[in-house]
């Protein structure tokens, strides 16, 4: 019974071994692919995308000096840093030139690289206006944050929205714009109606008309617009607006739907649209100057010469371990790869991106299991007892490594 616990633990950890260093290949449209994840490594190893932006300059050719504060830089930086978190970025560094304004970005390169390049500059500015006008009803300085939702009705149609949180100075003049604006959707699309049917009596009305009829053309349609509009816009696009309460402006993202590719894709627009406004403002509007690839220091072949050191070292102390321990020793040797091989495929799953710092923690970890494993083999030697050597030797190691893994956790948490 033994023997077969045995074997079938020793079967396991080979499947676990050949899928962590080998892969799982699975026939993908005429070509075999690989299932299993790849690593992610970080900017040290693999490269990584710089981008540099610079303050945006006029249709002359110019820069605002007013606006071009080192104040007003920092103010960017730190609200690309909020924005760049907010998204998740795993790897970057932000540096400000103060003397000119330029900002450079260094990114790890992975599948999100175009969306961050895009947060750095995207504009997020929430404007009302009047139609037509350059006149500012509400500024982006009355905008203290942003949310999306979305709700469904009975027949499965979805809404998304986003709900814009006024500051108190927002809040007096968003009732002002209600009393005195056609600002609502509905309202707009009423008073757009009135226009478009009478640009279609004008057109209609022949020379021959009276000037009675004309008359009475025109007092009806003066009647019917007895607001001017005023729409809201941010980053330049309009939206409509659906419902306004106390201090909350509501916007519609998109149509009602029942398409669950257009739920998500609304649902995408309303998350980017509270991220932008969320994350802070610009004072200063940014352009992109560069964006270029940087390839790693490290080359491919450096990693093949040092992963083939680890190897032989490992390969040297396992035949140590069966030399001096027999058969444990091939029993430890073969779990020890086992643990590797499970540490490899966590490394995969978990999201992490190796680094430089992250392979002399892997390196660390491995030195302590085969410590941990040295210790068990030899109190087996001594006391011929399996389970009091596991409980004697784990209680006396991980004592030992407290202060490491405080450590750890302290740097874990750091910036």
């Amino acid at each position: 019974m033994k023997k077969i616990k045995i074997t079938t633990i020793i079967l396991a950890i080979i499947l676990i071994t050949m899928i962590a260093f080998t892969g799982v290949y699975i026939k993908t449209q005429n070509r075999m692919e690989n299932k299993v994840k790849e690593y992610e490594f970080g900017r040290e190893l693999e490269g990584g995308r710089v981008i540099e932006i610079k303050v945006a300059t006029g249709d002359d050719g110019t820069q605002n000096s007013e606006d071009s504060t080192t104040e007003n830089y920092e103010i960017v930086k730190n609200t690309i840093e909020k924005r760049l978190n907010n998204l998740g970025a795993p790897d970057y560094t932000i540096s400000l030139n103060k003397e000119n304004g330029t900002i450079r970005v260094e990114l790890a390169e992975d599948d999100l690289i175009d969306t961050y390049a895009y947060f750095l500059t995207a504009n997020n500015e929430v404007q009302i206006k009047e139609k037509d006008t350059d006149t500012v009803l509400l500024s982006d300085s009355m905008v203290k944050k942003a949310m999306y939702t979305y709700n469904a009705d009975i027949e499965g149609s979805y809404q998304v929205y986003l709900e814009l949180h006024l500051t108190k100075d927002g809040q007096a003049k968003i009732e002002e714009i209600k009393n005195n604006y056609a600002v609502f959707a509905t309202e707009i699309d009423e008073i757009e109606a009135a226009q478009s049917e009478k640009i279609e009596n004008k057109t209609e009305t022949s020379e021959e008309q009276t000037t009675e009829a004309e008359e009475t053309t025109e007092n009806q349609d003066a009647q019917a617009e007895t607001k001017k509009i005023a729409l809201l816009t941010i980053a330049g696009t309009e939206y409509d607006v659906d419902r306004i309460e106390e201090n909350r402006v509501r916007l519609k993202i998109g149509e009602k739907t029942t398409n669950t590719s257009s739920v998500n894709s609304n649902i995408s627009a309303g998350a980017e649209l509270a991220l932008l406004i969320n994350s802070g403002k610009y004072p200063i509007q940014y352009e992109i100057a560069e964006n270029r690839f940087v390839a790693s220091d490290i080359t491919e072949q450096q990693m093949l010469y040092f992963s083939i050191a680890i190897v032989s070292i490992l390969l040297i102390v396992f035949i140590i371990f069966i030399v001096k321990y027999r058969a444990n020793g091939l029993l430890a040797s073969i779990s020890f790869i086992g643990f590797v091989a499970v540490f490899l495929l966590l490394l995969r799953y978990t999201n992490v991106s190796i680094s430089i710092e992250g392979i002399g923690a892997i390196i660390l970890v491995l030195i302590i299991n085969i410590r941990i494993n040295q210790i068990i083999l030899s109190k087996i030697k001594i006391m011929n007892i399996l389970n009091e050597a596991f409980s004697t030797t784990y209680k006396d190691v991980y004592l030992k490594l407290i202060p490491v893994i405080i450590i750890t956790l302290v740097f874990c948490f750091a910036g």
